[in-house]
């Protein structure tokens, strides 16, 4: 089932949307406050939810804005069949396929340096560790 992080822009606001399909909780938008509720790639349809899973979806807000934070030049992580990482590099929009085994190509052919590299693959997993997900 895929699950995702994405910085996105709705309404002309900056949000961030995380695919969590876990617990319950189909999808968390964070635009200044938590919302829980579906999200098909194009609208968010907010939902009501019990007091627990507003728990859980804080819970995984926090550490994904961290994530964030720490990772600042990537733009989305889904996570499938591989990792899939979209950055900015040097202004231009880059995506990382991380397959299972660690082996990590791109959709461009451009020089990354291992430090940007080691950071994007560090950051991927990092999601994944969040949800509790192994590579």
């Amino acid at each position: 089932m895929t699950k995702s992080v994405s910085k996105l822009k709705i309404e002309g606001k900056e949000v961030i949307m995380i695919e969590l399909r876990k617990h319950g909780i189909d999808s968390i938008m964070l635009n200044g406050e938590i919302k829980v509720g579906e999200y098909d790639g194009v609208d968010f349809v907010k939902k009501e939810v019990s007091e627990e899973k507003m728990k859980i979806a804080e819970e995984y807000s926090l550490k994904v804005k961290e994530l964030l934070n720490l990772c600042p030049c990537i733009i989305s992580i889904v996570y499938s069949d591989m990792l899939y990482v979209k950055f900015y590099y040097n202004s231009v929009d880059v995506i990382a396929f991380i397959s299972q085994n660690g082996y990590t190509t791109y959709n461009k052919q451009i020089s990354i340096d291992k430090s940007t590299e080691g950071r994007i693959k560090d950051c991927a997993l990092k999601f994944l560790e969040i949800l509790g997900v192994k590579l």
